[in-house]
């Protein structure tokens, strides 16, 4: 039937465990759960096709901004891709959320100029629990999760 994640985390490639220990604050100290990094995906499908699946099948999508975040264009690609689905879906709007991890964090001055509207969540920062707790919303959670299962149901009666 599939999973509507609470969080997904999109990473560079070097930086799963980084990833992990993201997760795992959020999950355990915090209590949003269900989430899940990109490299736990779903094998065998296209990637991105996954990318579609983590976006959409998540509330929120938490863009890492470690120094690995440059060190190709499929992270740049991945954040361009949740903004653009961010703005073109009014349910989604507020959805992305960049993270300025304590380990590696991606120089401010670095951050690609479309993120740089947003403001990043700073883990080293003094407000960063207070504004965990003012982002991930269990009402907002739920209605995403309400609009993705009517989407869900309209996409098996369209199948029929």
């Amino acid at each position: 039937e599939g999973v509507f994640y609470k969080f997904v985390i999109l990473h560079a490639e070097n930086d799963v465990d980084e990833a992990i220990r993201i997760q795992n604050l959020l999950q355990n100290k915090f209590c949003i759960k269900p989430g899940i990094i990109f490299a736990e995906m779903p094998c065998g499908k296209h990637i991105l096709e996954n990318l579609s699946d983590a976006v959409n099948d998540s509330a929120w999508t938490i863009i890492l901004l470690t120094e690995n975040f440059l060190n190709g264009p499929w992270c740049e690609f991945q954040s361009y891709t949740c903004l653009v689905n961010a703005l073109n879906k009014q349910h989604k709007y507020n959805s992305v959320i960049p993270v300025r991890p304590v380990n590696n964090p991606l120089p401010r001055e670095k951050i690609p100029f479309a993120l740089q509207a947003i403001n990043a969540l700073e883990e080293d920062s003094p407000g960063f629990a207070k504004q965990v707790e003012r982002i991930f919303q269990e009402s907002t959670y739920r209605q995403q999760r309400e609009i993705w299962r009517r989407e869900r149901m309209k996409e098996k009666l369209e199948q029929l």
